[in-house]
């Protein structure tokens, strides 16, 4: 997707999503001032607010995607560059971290990259900033909570095969 790059097109594309407007608004009302906003040129006019949030010491890349849909999507990227016989492993916790928190969805791409989403449902007149930023918390709590056990299955050592007896 192509970006706009000027500020005029991305005040510009801020403005043309309403739900985009509320929650820059909101921003700049509660003085929070870490996101960084990008709009893409897109059919849905969407709006990126990135930022990150810390773990465990850890800085993940985290953005929140409003467009004109009626899903507003808060996307965090956990890990990068699983392969082989660690990404089996973690597929298979990552699903059930799916089945136990219904608002969380881990999944593991094909090019290794851990995400984790959150599915907000809002038309335009019930878009509710406040909702967003408690989820935000509710994201960095979880995180807290899980975020070493999903780092065990990429840190583990591989199985090593048996060495051959002479």
């Amino acid at each position: 997707m192509p970006k706009k790059n000027s500020e005029e097109k991305d005040t510009k594309g801020v403005e043309s999503n309403e739900k985009a407007l509320k929650f820059q608004s909101f921003l700049v009302d509660n003085n929070i001032n870490v996101f960084s906003t990008e709009s893409l040129e897109d059919e849905y006019e969407t709006v990126l607010f990135r930022s990150r949030i810390e773990v465990r010491g850890q800085m993940l890349p985290m953005v929140i995607i409003i467009d004109k849909s009626v899903f507003t999507i808060v996307r965090t990227q956990i890990v990068t560059g699983i392969e082989g016989a660690r990404a089996e492993k973690l597929k298979g916790y990552l699903n059930d971290l799916n089945r136990e928190f219904k608002i969380f969805k881990y999944y593991l791409r094909e090019d290794g990259n851990v995400y984790l989403d959150i599915c907000l449902p809002f038309v335009d007149e019930s878009f509710d900033s406040q909702m967003v930023q408690l989820m935000l918390s509710i994201l960095v709590k979880h995180l807290e909570d899980v975020y070493g056990d999903v780092m065990s299955f990429v840190w583990a050592k591989e199985d090593k095969p048996e060495k051959k007896k002479k």
